[in-house]
């Protein structure tokens, strides 16, 4: 953790003791709080948080308790890449930003020292996640939240194409990291897939990238926007809800395997979400199973999600089991 004061002219504490340009993170900050000066800042502070390799820059205006913007740097190619799509995708979201409450991208600069994202800021509390399968009332209030906005994004950002093309291309990238039944199970149902739009889909809709304020919903994170099966965000919600990353593996395959074949109050509550869905989106029952497929190929072929490793042992199960549709078995 650090923080320290924006001063008149926009920097943050001594850049450089020799009075240089400084170089790699520093440039990348004294460029985010020149930006912040000519856009009209006069005083502010900056909390930086870290993730590994990657700073997370929390820029706060006087008496305010929710950042104003927020900015990303990463020096590290496949995470430039990420920003690059995260930004690309928040570009895509600008005439829908203010109704679906999504940042807005302030300021980008993409040079051989890294990538840095200027992003505006959002209130709320992230969802609590790491539930219990059982914490019935909270899972209720969190399904309501995201369902509900789920709904909006969906209706506000127009499809592109059909899902069984969004689908080809990731066949590709899942051989080898997926059983090959269940790859070849995925190419058999693309004929009935031909007839679902490739809806917006967040990717990595889970509790902390979902915040909560009084009347308003705001989502953060949008390095893994893609177009997809229109089921993709909420099976991903349902299984973030709960998932922890215990040192067994097998241990996490069996809470991704609760939500979708068990019997707790979250497996009913995911259960009744998706019913929901396949109605308001005129979706026979009998789609749910091909929409599910789809999205566990995509899932497979997100190494870096914290949930990958459990999520190709559940995989497994899931291909020895018959690979039937969610919901549908014993346990």
């Amino acid at each position: 953790l650090g923080a320290s004061r924006g001063g008149p002219l926009g920097i943050v504490g001594p850049l450089c003791a020799s009075g240089n340009l400084p170089g790699g993170e520093d440039l990348m900050l004294y460029l985010a709080n020149r930006y912040l000066r000519e856009a009209g800042w006069s005083d502010w502070s900056v909390l930086q948080l870290r993730a590994g390799e990657s700073p997370l820059w929390l820029f706060f205006q006087p008496g305010q308790d929710t950042p104003a913007a927020v900015g990303k740097f990463s020096a590290v190619p496949l995470n430039r890449e990420r920003l690059r799509r995260e930004c690309a995708a928040l570009e895509l979201l600008r005439p829908t930003a203010r109704e679906l409450s999504v940042p807005l991208v302030l300021y980008q600069n993409d040079s051989d020292r890294g990538f840095l994202s200027l992003q505006s800021g959002m209130p709320g509390k992230p969802l609590a996640d790491e539930l219990s399968p059982s914490d019935a009332p909270r899972l209720e209030h969190h399904f309501r939240i995201v369902e509900t906005w789920l709904e909006r994004f969906q209706s506000l950002v127009s499809p592109a194409g059909y899902a069984d093309a969004a689908l080809r291309l990731l066949l590709p990238l899942v051989s080898g990291m997926a059983p090959p039944a269940l790859v070849e199970a995925a190419a058999g149902v693309l004929p009935l897939l031909s007839a679902i739009p490739a809806v917006a889909v967040h990717g990595d809709l889970w509790g902390r990238n979902v915040l909560a304020a009084p009347g308003r919903t705001s989502v953060v994170d949008w390095e893994a926007f893609h177009y997809g099966a229109p089921l993709e965000d909420l099976f991903g919600f349902a299984l973030g809800s709960v998932f922890r990353r215990w040192p067994d593996i097998d241990r996490s395959a069996d809470l991704i395997w609760d939500v979708f074949f068990g019997r707790s109050q979250l497996a009913i509550r995911a259960r009744a979400a998706c019913a929901r869905s396949l109605a308001r989106l005129a979706m026979p029952q009998d789609l749910l199973r091909p929409v599910f497929l789809m999205y566990l190929v995509d899932r497979l072929t997100r190494v870096h999600f914290a949930d990958n490793a459990a999520m190709r042992v559940f995989a497994g199960r899931y291909v020895a089991a018959g690979m039937p549709c969610p919901w549908e078995i014993e346990n």
